[in-house]
């Protein structure tokens, strides 16, 4: 029987090409995500010679970090099955949209009860440097138990098998941990040395997680390929397991996914080459040589010597200045260099290099440019939505129920009564479509027609359309039909109350004052 570090020699020779390519994208932008090989931290990193890459790395993760975890709002929100509410409302009697309401309120508190887990733990930490390697390698790996802290682990760390649809069949971790952090009794059944080994000498644990026929998983570790006790585990199906494998871009058929930096390689060498070259002409140019010419009458240490100011007895004819005559050349690796950031920039969704310069760049151009670059982002929004966002949010509330803190919620004819739904990403993208389209319809309408186009529209509809645009439950505040309607009947007859008044009061007044005229006359 083959032992997890068997395992593993198998699965790291099919990774190898795209560790080695991912190594290649680290190199020109954060060099720190996946290290050369063979690397201890103790040596120099390479440099790269244009800092485009990794200010694009850094503001992609920090956009999509916000964009699907934003901070204090829910990235998701439970879907209540209708058939639970017709339930309950048989069994109790009470109104639909009574019991609806209730339990819409009470999964409200559930949905902040999670966030809260998201943000007092470390995991929205994990998940930036998780982005980073996305980004970067195309790959990463989310631990999460159900007690701890959350961890990810790099490209080089783990290898995966999948199957033709993308699901994990087989999933092998290796980590090297000191032998003072494991356990007395692990130590003693794995035979680990720890007496007479050197300090800075590290045990290799092995990790594996398959996936059973069921259609769980179940994972176990090993050292010295022994296994080690209490480190079984298991999830069901439909259950997420602690180990998050996690794609850029999925690719059919393949075991590991594609990063955007590699989709835009050809652009970042072709950059870091001319920038290299733009560098060292600028430093060659930057060099000031001056030249005498033979048998001149300029005496050359007083001219080496001269300050600023001083008076030295030459001719000008006798010197020269060495200058490069090479500003064409150096003009077309400028205008190379400012494609390849205008595309760059492009890619990675900075905007201060995607707005052209001009005098007059209007509002609604780098809002329309800014609404099509986050477009780019759609695809991956999906693939993150379904391998991170939501089996994140399940592994949290398996978390919860694990600890007592998350109630079991009724299953209505075999099916989960409620499903976590995700808001973000891209059905986020589609919501800021629809918005932009009907702020353009209202103000079109208002602008050819007047205000008299605002008696045409339902602003009771409208409303509806602009929460539902942002993602908001309009239907606690919103005025009813037969709340509208009550008011409209209260100011009509107080309208028609100060009417009678005023036509009542007109004639008395009048009279008060004839009668007054008179008394002064006589």
């Amino acid at each position: 029987m083959d032992t997890i570090k068997d395992s593993w020699e198998k699965l790291q020779g099919q990774r190898s090409a795209m560790l080695e390519r991912s190594r290649d994208c680290a190199e020109l932008t954060l060099p720190y995500v996946l290290p050369p090989e063979g690397y201890d931290g103790t040596g120099g990193l390479p440099t790269p010679y244009q800092s485009l890459g990794a200010r694009g790395v850094n503001n992609l993760t920090s956009k999509m970090l916000l964009a699907l975890f934003p901070t204090n709002t829910a990235f998701f929100r439970f879907s209540l099955n209708p058939e639970l509410v017709k339930q309950l409302t048989e069994e109790t009697g009470a109104e639909s949209a009574q019991i609806k309401g209730a339990l819409e309120d009470a999964l409200r508190l559930r949905e902040n009860q999670l966030l809260r887990r998201l943000e007092t733990g470390n995991l929205r930490a994990t998940l930036g440097s998780i982005f980073k390697h996305l980004i970067v390698a195309g790959n990463a790996m989310l631990y999460l138990p159900k007690k701890g802290l959350s961890r990810m682990y790099a490209l080089d760390q783990y290898a995966v098998k999948r199957d033709p649809m993308g699901t994990v069949t087989k999933l092998v971790i290796k980590e090297k941990v000191h032998p003072s952090t494991l356990d007395e009794k692990v130590t003693l059944v794995c035979q680990v040395v720890t007496d007479g080994r050197d300090n800075t000498e590290m045990c290799e644990v092995y990790t594996c997680m398959m996936l059973t026929e069921s259609g769980g998983y179940e994972w176990h570790q090993e050292i010295n390929d022994i296994e080690v006790p209490g480190s079984k585990g298991s999830s069901p199906k439909g259950e997420t397991p602690p180990y998050l494998p996690l794609r850029w871009q999925a690719v059919s058929g393949n075991d590991y996914g594609i990063g955007l930096v590699e989709e835009y390689l050809g652009d970042l060498r072709s950059l870091e080459g001319l920038m290299k070259s733009v560098i060292g002409f600028s430093a060659a140019a930057a060099k000031i040589v001056i030249m005498l010419h033979p048998n001149s009458s300029t005496d050359e240490d007083s001219l080496a010597t001269a300050e600023s100011g001083d008076i030295v007895e030459g001719t000008m004819q006798d010197i020269d200045v060495l200058q490069l005559d090479k500003y064409a050349d150096f003009k077309v690796a400028k205008t190379v260099m400012d494609d390849l950031t205008m595309r760059l920039s492009h890619a990675f969704l900075l905007q201060s290099g995607t707005v052209r310069d001009a005098e007059r760049v209007t509002a609604a151009e780098i809002s329309a440019m800014a609404q099509e670059l986050e477009d780019v982002l759609g695809g991956v929004y999906t693939v993150m939505s379904q391998e991170l966002q939501l089996p994140l949010v399940k592994r949290l509330i398996s978390s919860e129920k694990a600890a007592g803190k998350f109630p079991k919620l009724p299953k209505v004819k075999g099916e989960d009564s409620v499903d976590p739904v995700i808001v973000t990403g891209f059905d986020a993208l589609g919501r800021g479509h629809e918005l932009n389209k009907l702020r353009g319809f209202i103000q079109d309408l208002t602008g050819m027609i007047g205000e008299q186009a605002l008696g045409l529209i339902d602003p009771s509809k409208i409303a509806k359309r602009l929460g539902h645009g942002h993602n908001i439950d309009v239907s606690d505040f919103l005025k009813s039909e037969d709340q509208m309607q009550q008011e409209q009947q209260a100011a009509q007859q107080q309208q028609m109350q100060q009417t009678l008044l005023e036509k009542g009061t007109a004639p008395a007044v009048s009279g008060m004052a004839q009668g007054m005229n008179q008394q002064q006359t006589q």
